[in-house]
This record gives structure tokens, C-alpha cells and sequence, in this order.
């Protein structure tokens, strides 16, 4: 094996060692299941004999795993009348593949020894015996599976194909892996194949611009349409690697330098200008509005609808502009501003870092993936919050700024009629307060009927709001999971912010802090926007 070759395979053991330790050895078997490793790579040896392809299914199957909830075999479960499969999730269906083999091998492994070995550690030997002419390691064991599936989570935290390199490092970030992590797991893409739909918008209409992936080599460009015609076939298969397809080498890499990766998320590795180039973090790109070059955030699933207010950013800009033009950024705006009116609503105070310049672009898919909905569950915000660098105290102060403001019934009328596809409400609403919300938000209403976030004191900065969650009186999904979901960690820091409003607003303040210092652009970085909704010279 090639130097370069035996680096990479070790990185990319040390990054799978990463995503599946926990508590766990590799000798976990040697009693009760001696056999279990010869087991899994002789069906993996049979099934190759006429499928080329499974070694690297393989690996998919256990990365697709492990980035839902841990590596806990959920990915396996079909559906049924209490769990709706991850298969059927975007980033899965019509991409994970192998199931049949993971069968063969777990009925194997049961007539060998019945009930001891996991199906979570069927899918870690596998992809380890799957590493052909890559070097080996030793398997952490001891998983055990899962009783239920996370279909939303699948949708959420595994990195699709189609997305930007800003995107992808968060969702990696959110489970503790780091860029090396990120760059030596995509390796796997050094065997394998992928279908036309996960690539073809790069051959003819990349990002809505009408032509092809500017990154992608012109002679690659050239074949890869041969291979996949503009409205042809999307389930014709090509190879992740166009110089060794079923190999597991290095050239994964060379390709990229070669701009001849195939998909955007693995050429973002090598292509994307200095390091994270889509703006993430407080740098008032939500402020664009739409135009040639920019997919404004302002339409993000999470922010239509949802964010206003623009028209008096725009205001204070303008004022701003006539005392001291081209000084005060619209990053810094909105953090003066958030801060000036949680303290005019009775609020804290807090002293407002500065000096954030503003991106002359926007991350309208990045709205979409990062920002948490009113219809997620705790598991998936607090990753979101992780993402980012806020922990578990941030999310629960933060989601305190819904003691005052309003929401639309389309945010929360599911919980009223049909939480969860059950046909029946959110069994955590307070009964009185399902009456009143089904007043304000009769079914098949108007969904931008407002109601108030905090049924108290909806125009005051207080505490009340984590007395309403005591009560099963959260507006929002989101805001009751905080208190109702069994065993979270958020429970405790919910009571003491009910019992101590100080505390809360402690907290709420360092946490605004702690968020205004999320990758924000200074120096020479980015500009300082005459007009907050477009950049400069546009």
C-alpha cells in the first residue's frame, strides 16, 4: 500500500472509530460470538461475487446510521404501524442499498448464536470488512439496537449530495466530528456509485443559473452528459470515482484536484475559496433581498411568514446613514436592536459586542437546513444549537425570547387536530388551553391568524413564558418539548428560570452574547452595506 493510501485509511478509521465509540471494546463477542467477524465478510465475499457495488453500500448503511441518533441500527427498521422508516427519508430513498445483505448476515449470525449480536454491530463489522485493499482495524462492539425510528431527524442531520460545504460542516460539528472528520469519511467516495438525479443539476442548470457546475472539469463535464442526458433517466448509475471505481485508494483526491468530483458536496472539499465561504453566523445576510446573484433567506422555509420588521431595520439604516454614513454595518443594527428592545420590554440589559461587518451574499439553503421550526423535536434543535457552538442553557434562555410576540396558526394548528399524523391532539396541551387555541385557530382556518406566544404577559419580558410550560401551555412544539420531553436535560434549567427570574435573565443575556459571536465577518472581511437589503454597487 501506497504512503498516501495507508494515511487516509487511517484517518478515515480514526473518524469511524469517532462516530461509533461509546462505552464500547472489540472484544465485546470474543465469548459469546467468537465467529461473528468470519461471519459478516463471508456473506460480504458472496454477495460481491455479483454485486461490485455492496462494499461501499455497506459503508453507506453504517454513515447513515450512525448520523441519525447514533449508531444504533434505526436505519434497518421498516415501517410499521408505530414507526415510520428512515428509509424513506430524502437523503435515503433511492441511495442506501444492501439491506438484503445485512439480512443474509444477521441470519447468520443468529443460527451461530441467537440473539447476541446487534444489528448496529453488524453494519460496524461490515463496513470495516468492506474497506477492500484498505487497511484494517479493530471494531469497537457492544451496540445495541434501536426499538424506533427517527424519519425527521434522517431528513434533517445527514448531509445530502446537493449541498454546500458550510451545511455539511455543521451537520459533522453537530455530532463532534471536525473538518478532518468531514474530508476523511467523504474518502469513501473512492469506491461506489451514484445515481444521475444526486449530481445532474451540476451538469446543466447549477443553482438555478441555467449552466453547468463552473467547478466541474470541462472534459468530465462532457462525459458525465453522455452518461446522464438532460431529462433522461435519473436512476442510471456512475462511478464515484472515475479512475478506480471499486478500489479503495486515495484517488478520491486526486480527482478533486482534477475537478472531477463527481458529486457538489465532495468538489466543495477542494473547491470552495479559503475555508467556510457561504456565510453562517451574524452577518445580516438575512437582510438581502433577492436578485441575480442572491436566493434571499428572507424565503427560507423557517423565515417566510415568519420574520418581520424589515421596514424598520431599513429605517434605522437610513438614519444611521445620514449621521455617520458607511460606519455602522446592519449586522451591528440588529444586534443594537435586539438588544434595546428586550430591554424596553422590561427586560435585561447587556453590553452589545461590535464592530460585525456584512455579507455580500446569502445562504438561502443554509436558512432552510440550520434554523429550527416550530415542529421539531428537542433531539434535533438542540444539535442545531450544537452546530453553531451553543449548548443546552443557550437553547433554553434563547427560546425565552418567546415570552413576548405573536405566531401564526400555521405554526402550531397540527398540535390542535392532528399532532404527529395520529388524528388527535398534542397530548401535552393543557386541555383548557387546546380549547382556546382551536377558538383562535379553528381547523381548515386561517392559517395567519396570530395568537399570542405568552398567554399572560404577551408584551412584557418576563419569566412567565417557562411558567406556561409547566402549565402544558407552550405555544409551539418547540417550546413545550423543552418541559415535556421525559428525561431532557432542559427540565431542570426550565424550573430554575421559573423560580428565579434573575437567573433567567442572566442567561438570556449571556446567551444573546454567546449567539452575536457566531462567526461574525470583521477586519476586511465582507463590507459595511449602505442599504441593508442589498449589497454595494448592486
Amino acid at each position: 500500500m501506497s504512503a498516501s493510501n495507508l494515511l487516509i485509511v487511517l484517518v478515515i478509521f480514526i473518524s469511524l472509530f469517532g462516530m461509533s465509540n461509546a462505552q464500547l471494546n472489540s472484544t465485546f463477542y470474543a465469548n459469546s460470538c467468537p465467529n461473528i467477524s468470519g461471519i459478516v465478510r463471508g456473506v460480504i465475499q458472496e454477495a460481491l461475487r455479483s454485486d461490485p457495488r455492496i462494499g461501499a453500500s455497506l459503508i453507506r448503511l453504517h454513515f447513515h446510521d450512525c448520523f441519525v441518533d447514533g449508531c444504533d441500527g434505526s436505519l434497518l427498521l421498516d415501517n410499521s404501524s408505530s414507526i415510520r422508516t428512515e428509509k424513506d427519508a430524502g437523503p435515503n430513498i433511492a441511495s442506501v442499498r444492501g439491506f438484503d445483505v445485512v439480512d443474509n448476515i444477521k441470519t447468520a449470525a443468529e443460527n451461530a448464536c441467537r440473539g447476541v449480536v446487534s444489528c448496529a454491530d453488524i453494519l460496524a463489522i461490515a463496513a470495516e470488512a468492506s474497506v477492500f485493499g484498505g487497511r484494517s482495524w479493530n471494531v469497537l462492539l457492544g451496540r445495541r439496537d434501536s426499538r424506533t425510528a427517527n424519519f425527521a431527524g434522517a431528513n434533517t442531520f445527514l448531509p445530502s449530495a446537493t449541498e454546500g460545504l458550510t451545511n455539511i460542516t455543521a451537520k459533522f460539528a453537530a455530532l463532534n466530528l471536525s473538518v478532518t472528520d468531514l474530508v476523511a469519511l467523504s474518502g469513501a467516495h473512492t469506491f461506489g456509485r451514484a445515481q444521475c438525479f444526486t449530481f445532474i443539476n451540476r451538469l446543466y442548470n447549477f443553482r438555478g443559473t441555467g449552466n453547468p457546475d463552473p467547478t466541474l472539469n470541462s472534459s468530465y463535464l462532457a462525459t458525465l452528459r453522455q452518461i446522464c442526458p438532460q431529462n433522461g433517466n435519473g436512476s442510471i448509475v456512475t462511478n464515484l470515482d472515475l479512475t478506480t471505481p471499486d478500489t479503495f485508494d486515495s484517488n478520491y483526491f486526486t480527482n478533486l484536484q482534477s475537478n472531477q468530483g463527481l458529486l457538489q458536496s465532495d468538489q466543495e472539499l477542494f473547491s470552495t475559496n479559503g475555508s467556510l465561504t457561504v456565510p453562517i453566523g451574524c452577518d445580516g445576510s438575512l437582510l438581502l433581498d433577492n436578485s441575480n446573484s442572491i436566493q434571499s433567506e428572507k424565503n427560507a422555509g423557517p423565515n417566510v411568514n415568519s420574520t418581520r420588521g424589515f421596514n424598520v431595520v431599513d429605517t434605522i439604516k437610513t438614519t444611521l446613514e445620514n449621521a455617520c454614513p458607511g460606519v455602522v454595518s446592519c449586522a451591528d443594527i440588529l444586534a443594537i436592536a435586539a438588544e434595546a428592545s428586550v430591554s424596553l420590554a422590561g427586560g435585561p440589559s447587556w453590553n452589545v459586542l461590535l464592530g460585525r461587518r456584512d455579507s455580500t451574499t446569502a445562504n438561502q439553503a443554509g436558512a432552510n437546513t440550520l434554523i429550527p421550526s416550530p415542529f421539531e423535536g428537542l433531539t434535533n434543535i438542540t444539535a442545531k444549537f450544537s452546530a453553531v457552538g451553543l449548548n443546552t442553557n443557550d437553547l433554553v434562555a434563547l427560546s425565552g425570547a418567546h415570552t413576548f410576540g405573536r405566531a401564526q396558526c400555521r405554526t402550531f394548528s397540527n398540535r390542535l387536530f392532528n399532532f404527529s399524523g395520529t388524528g388527535n391532539p398534542d397530548q401535552t396541551l393543557a386541555s383548557s388551553y387546546l380549547a382556546t387555541l382551536r377558538q383562535t385557530c379553528p381547523q381548515n382556518g386561517s392559517g395567519s391568524t396570530l395568537a399570542n406566544l405568552d398567554l399572560t404577559t404577551p408584551n412584557n419580558f418576563d419569566n412567565n413564558y417557562f411558567s406556561n410550560l409547566q402549565n402544558n401551555q407552550g405555544l409551539l412544539q418547540s417550546d413545550q418539548e423543552l418541559f415535556s420531553t421525559t428525561g431532557a436535560a432542559t427540565i431542570v434549567i426550565v424550573n430554575n428560570f421559573v423560580n428565579n427570574q434573575t437567573a433567567f435573565f442572566q442567561s438570556f443575556a449571556q446567551s444573546m452574547i454567546n449567539m452575536g459571536n457566531i462567526s461574525p465577518l470583521t477586519g476586511s472581511s465582507g463590507e459595511i452595506r449602505s442599504d441593508c437589503k442589498k449589497v454595494n454597487g448592486s
